[in-house]
């Protein structure tokens, strides 16, 4: 529940909804690459390829989803 917040902060601060997404998926894409840094160091793997290919899934994920809320709406 609390790592909903991360994405969610900057439109329950910000005034309009174009800046919020964009510190959104700014913000959204650095916790990512730390969550997947941090996997890295604890897993064994290389903590910057981790945290790419957290970063990279993470965002097309969100992408996805993006579109298809979008597309649906």
């Amino acid at each position: 529940m609390r790592g909903g917040l991360i994405p969610l902060a900057p439109y329950m601060l910000l005034t309009t909804v174009g800046e919020a997404l964009r510190v959104s998926a700014a913000v959204t894409a650095v916790a990512l690459a730390v969550f997947g840094f941090v996997k890295g160091r604890f897993t064994g793997a290389t903590p910057l390829r981790s945290a790419v290919q957290t970063t990279l899934i993470g965002g097309l994920a969100a992408t996805a989803a993006f579109a298809i809320a979008r597309a649906i709406s």
